[in-house]
C-alpha cells in the first residue's frame, strides 16, 4: 500500500479512463492522494493538446469539489526535448501544476529539426557512446535547470549514465521513480543511487483506472535490494514537491 499515486494517465493523453475514473479508482484502492499526470504537448502520439489544457485543469477542479475525501494533484509527465535540458512544460500553465514528472519518450518531438538525430540515436544507434552522452546530458541538464519533481522510469527506452543522473537528482532533490508498469532499474542500480543520496517514489504509471495504485512489480525489486523503506517518500505520507506545495482546495 502507498499513501498516494503521483503518476497516472487519462484520456487527455493516451489513458483509457477519465479523470473521475482515476480518482474513483484511487479512492477504492485506499489512497489518500492521486495525481493526474498526462503527457506533455510535444509527445507526437500521446501529448495533451494545448487547447485542451483549460479543460484538463477545470476537470481536476471539479473532481476536487466532488471528492473532498482525497487530495487530487494536477500534474504533467513532460518530455526531454534536447541535450540542453529543455522540456515541454507549457509556460502559460506552469503555475497550475502541483507536480512535474519528466522522462524520455521516443514519441517526443524535439524543439528544432537539427536536434532530431539526438534522440533518433535511441532507435538506430542505441549502444553508441554518442547516444549515451546525449541522453545523459538531456537528463542531467533538465534536472539542474528545471523544477522536476520526479524522473519517470529511468533508463527505459534509452541508455544513460545512471550515476551522473543520480548525482544531479540527489543534488536537486528530484525523486527517482520506481515505476509500476515496468522494471527499469536493477537492485544493484537502486543501491548505487541510494549511496549517492537519492530518494525514490513508487508510482503506478497507470494507463487504465484499474491500475491506479498498483506498484507491486517495483515493490518486489525494492525489497530484493535490501534498501530501507524510509528512502521511498510516499509509503506512509505525502511527498514534498518543489513547486510550493499542493494548490488544490481539498485534502488540506
Amino acid at each position: 500500500m502507498i499513501y498516494g499515486d503521483y503518476h497516472t494517465h487519462t484520456t487527455y493523453s493516451h489513458g483509457k479512463g477519465s479523470v473521475e475514473d482515476n480518482v474513483r479508482a484511487a479512492i477504492a484502492a485506499g489512497l489518500k492522494e492521486v495525481a493526474i499526470t498526462d503527457h506533455g504537448p510535444r509527445h507526437l502520439l500521446a501529448g495533451v493538446k494545448l487547447r485542451r489544457l483549460p479543460d484538463f485543469f477545470a476537470d481536476i477542479e471539479r473532481m476536487r469539489e466532488k471528492y473532498p475525501e482525497i487530495r487530487i494533484y494536477a500534474g504533467m509527465e513532460t518530455n526531454f526535448l534536447s541535450p540542453r535540458g529543455e522540456t515541454d512544460v507549457p509556460k502559460e500553465y506552469a503555475d497550475k501544476l502541483d507536480v512535474i514528472i519528466c522522462g524520455y519518450h521516443k514519441g517526443s518531438r524535439p524543439l528544432k529539426m537539427r536536434e532530431v538525430p539526438c534522440f533518433a540515436g535511441n532507435l538506430f544507434f542505441k549502444n553508441s557512446a554518442k547516444t549515451l552522452a546525449r541522453n545523459t546530458d538531456a537528463y542531467v541538464n533538465a534536472i539542474l535547470n528545471n523544477d522536476i519533481d520526479i524522473i519517470s522510469h529511468p533508463c527505459h527506452d534509452c541508455r544513460i549514465d545512471l550515476k551522473a543522473v543520480g548525482e544531479a537528482a540527489a543534488a536537486r532533490g528530484t525523486l527517482m521513480e520506481l515505476n509500476g508498469k515496468r522494471v527499469s532499474m536493477t537492485e544493484d542500480e537502486l543501491v548505487m543511487l541510494a549511496s549517492l543520496g537519492c530518494r525514490f517514489i513508487l508510482d503506478s504509471d497507470a494507463h487504465t483506472p484499474e491500475k491506479v495504485g498498483d506498484v507491486g512489480i517495483e515493490r518486489g525489486v525494492w525489497q530484493r535490494s535490501g534498501l530501507p523503506d524510509e528512502l521511498i517518500v510516499n509509503l506512509t505520507g505525502a511527498p514534498q514537491f518543489m513547486r510550493g506545495g499542493y494548490r488544490g482546495k481539498n485534502g488540506g
